[in-house]
């Protein structure tokens, strides 16, 4: 009789979103379907360049050019997903990232992979992303009303991180039974789910940007964020973490291999429970009520993020790393999922995608940065004290925030 009441909660209030509106649910259903594809790629293609490098510089290069891209497109991203209808523009996208994936595994199933061609796929792949990301974020608000945004992003969070929780388990297998590049396939095959959800959707008009060279768009985006102290405030409370926590990522193959001694599976198994984590994080951001002080939450979840990779850097113990990252990956998608609530619910609809790619820029533009950064010092010096010393000062940042800064502690 107890679980009556709990799952009653579940369908009425956690997963109000999906159970209230078909074209959100459409768009759900097919964007977990392409995630997963796409966490089974990121893992295969890791433990690929490890395997033709043995180096942790060599990660720290594929991630740094993965995400580069996004610093310098990401504002085109968000002109153009408040310029032209953006569910045409992730069909575009989304066909783009299909075609590099099966160019990846026809490479590696034929045997002629170099650690080149990933670099420049990795690329491709980067640009595609930065475009799509403003664009992927923003239309939610398009499928759902204003007073369901924070339930309906934290939903999309919680499908994200469930294809983060399975896919890399799943890679793990797959590697080690048939190689990565049945991953690579995979994930290609998988992005034809998207594609028909968004074809299938029935998207509303939205209020487009004004028919201006998208240089001024650009620019409007800018001066408007601008005249926003607390938007200014929230886009540069990312940059820390993503500068210094979450590329950590990127050292998860050599940890499995050379910290942990653990093969393929462990490393999936690594990636699944930062996954397992976040989907923790998403629910719970799902079922937050009205009342809850989401401000401390959102820097409490930033201090808790840099504590547990303070004490991941220093671990050595398999089953000690693993429920560590199942605390990132929860901190880590409490965090975003708030953030990323407050600035959708705080842009003008006009201005929505171009406030996002701002945000994108805030994350994915600086993490290559961290992430090359972290891949040396993996190289010199260990990748345990990299990790060690990012959650450090992303903890230390977090505690002087919330001691200075009451405008984002009182958030609701």
């Amino acid at each position: 009789m107890l679980l009556i009441p709990i799952w009653n909660h579940l369908r009425n209030q956690t997963f109000r979103a999906l159970r209230v509106y078909p074209n959100f649910r459409l768009y759900w259903s097919g964007a977990l379907t392409s995630n997963m594809g796409t966490w089974i790629q990121t893992v295969a293609q890791g433990w690929l360049v490890y395997s033709l490098t043995g180096s942790p510089l060599y990660l720290g290069f594929i991630s740094f050019l993965t995400a580069i891209p996004n610093l310098f497109l990401a504002l085109l991203g968000g002109a153009l997903a408040d310029r032209f209808e953006r569910r045409r523009l992730m069909v575009v996208t989304q066909t783009a990232s299909m075609v590099l994936a099966f160019v990846l595994s026809y490479l590696t199933l034929s045997g002629t992979v170099q650690v080149w061609h990933i670099a420049v796929i990795a690329f491709l792949n980067g640009i595609v992303f930065s475009l799509n990301t403003p664009v992927r974020q923003s239309i939610i608000s398009d499928l759902v009303p204003r007073n369901d945004l924070t339930n309906a992003i934290a939903l999309g969070s919680f499908q994200f991180q469930t294809s983060r929780m399975v896919g890399p388990a799943l890679a793990g297998i797959i590697v080690a039974a048939f190689g990565p590049g049945w991953c690579f396939f995979i994930n290609g095959a998988s992005f034809l789910a998207v594609i028909w959800a968004l074809l299938a959707m029935q998207v509303p008009p939205q209020a487009n940007a004004r028919r201006q060279s998208l240089w001024r768009n650009m620019l409007e985006g800018l001066r408007y964020v601008r005249t926003s102290p607390i938007i200014v405030t929230l886009v540069g409370l990312a940059v820390v973490p993503s500068l210094l926590a979450l590329p950590y990522t990127t050292l998860m193959p050599a940890f499995a291999s050379s910290v942990l001694n653990v093969g393929p599976e462990g490393y999936g198994l690594l990636m699944s429970s930062s996954g397992l984590g976040a989907v923790v994080g998403a629910l719970s951001v799902a079922s937050l009520g009205k009342g809850t002080q989401r401000g401390r939450l959102m820097l409490g979840s930033v201090a808790v993020l840099g504590a547990s990779l303070v004490v991941f850097g220093l671990s050595h113990l398999f089953l000690l790393s693993l429920l560590v990252l199942v605390i990132t990956g929860a901190t880590s998608m409490a965090y975003s999922s708030l953030n990323q609530t407050y600035l959708q619910t705080l842009a003008a609809d006009e201005m929505r995608g171009r406030v996002m790619s701002l945000l994108t820029v805030a994350t994915f533009g600086v993490q290559p940065l961290g992430t090359l950064a972290m891949g040396t010092i993996g190289e010199y010096i260990g990748e345990s004290p990299a990790v060690f010393g990012g959650g450090l000062i992303c903890l230390l940042y977090a505690l002087w925030l919330m001691a200075t800064n009451p405008r984002v502690r009182g958030l609701r």
